[in-house]
This record gives C-alpha cells, sequence and structure tokens, in this order.
C-alpha cells in the first residue's frame, strides 16, 4: 500500500508541475508573447532531456533525489544537467546519493536563511571520465562549516574532489568518480 501512495504522490507532483509550466504559456499566449511561449517550451524540453539522461545513468537514488528535491520547500533551489554520453554509473549510486545529500543539507544550512541560492549540478561524462560540477550562488553565511566537510570528505571510497573555490556569494566544486 505505502509503495502505491508514493506513485500516486509522484505522479501528483509531476501532473501539479505540467500544469503550472501549461499555465504559463497560455498566460503568455494570451499576453501574446510568443518569444516567451517559445522559451519556456524550450526550457520544458531540455528538462525532460536532462531527466531522461539522468534516469538513463542507472543512479536510481541519486536520480529520484535531484528530480524530486524542488518539490518541497528548501533553501537552494537545484538544476542539473547531464553533458556527454550516457553510461552505467549504477556502481557509484550509493556513494553519490550519501555525498551529494550530504554537500546539500550543508548548504541549507551554511547559507543566509533570506537569500536566493541556487544549486547547478552537471554531470560531465566523456569517455571513461565522469564529472560532477557543483557550482553554487547565494549568500553562504557559514563558509568554514564548508571548507571544513570538503577537507573531510575529499577523498572518498569512489569520489575524489578535484576543484573546490569558495566566496562568500558562490561556490564551484568538482568531484570526479573513481
Amino acid at each position: 500500500m505505502k509503495k502505491q501512495l508514493d506513485i500516486v504522490e509522484l505522479l501528483r507532483h509531476s501532473r501539479h508541475d505540467w500544469l503550472n509550466k501549461l499555465q504559463l504559456i497560455k498566460g503568455n499566449i494570451e499576453l501574446d508573447n510568443l518569444d516567451r511561449v517559445k522559451e519556456i517550451i524550450e526550457e520544458m524540453v531540455f528538462e525532460a532531456e536532462y531527466e531522461a539522461k539522468l534516469s538513463n545513468l542507472k543512479l536510481p537514488s541519486l536520480a529520484a533525489y535531484l528530480m524530486t528535491y524542488n518539490w518541497e520547500s528548501h533553501k537552494v533551489f537545484i538544476e542539473y544537467e547531464v553533458l556527454g554520453e550516457v553510461q552505467d554509473l549504477s556502481k557509484y549510486d550509493r556513494s553519490m546519493i550519501n555525498w551529494t545529500k550530504s554537500l546539500i543539507e550543508l548548504l541549507e544550512n551554511s547559507v543566509h536563511p533570506n537569500g536566493n541560492h541556487h544549486l547547478n549540478i552537471s554531470i560531465d561524462i566523456r569517455n571513461n571520465d565522469v564529472r560532477f560540477f557543483f557550482d553554487f550562488r547565494g549568500i553562504i553565511s557559514e563558509a568554514d562549516k564548508i571548507t571544513l566537510w570538503v577537507k573531510n570528505n575529499n577523498s572518498e571510497e569512489q569520489i575524489s574532489i578535484t576543484d573546490y573555490d569558495l566566496h562568500t556569494t558562490e561556490m564551484s566544486l568538482e568531484v570526479s568518480l573513481l
């Protein structure tokens, strides 16, 4: 019974998102703002392509987390993209979901409560090289916590931080899968 409720809940959220986008298109058509309608449709196509690519990476826990994260109220808004060719990354699912959740929870607890915070996650796959880029924009009020976390989580079993840069309004982090 619980699984059916979860599926119904997922479908409800998905339907709600699509209806919001359709209302946005409808409103812009009524305002005769066809350029904006084209932009909205293009954004929807990109989102659908990224969702499909993310799903095909065989990272089910990470994919579910990223695709549903913005359905609830959070201090940080997440966007993601998948670049390059899709590969089977299933052996990294557990480590990447744990690592990513930990980073995002840290960001949620380290940002200014009233800021506009945005995290863009790019998954770049070139040949056998898989890299995750985490680019944050917002107001970081507890940078020391983030720096300490990065030092303590620099070399996990399957994950290595290869680049890190932090300022009061932005952070970039590059992670390679081993």
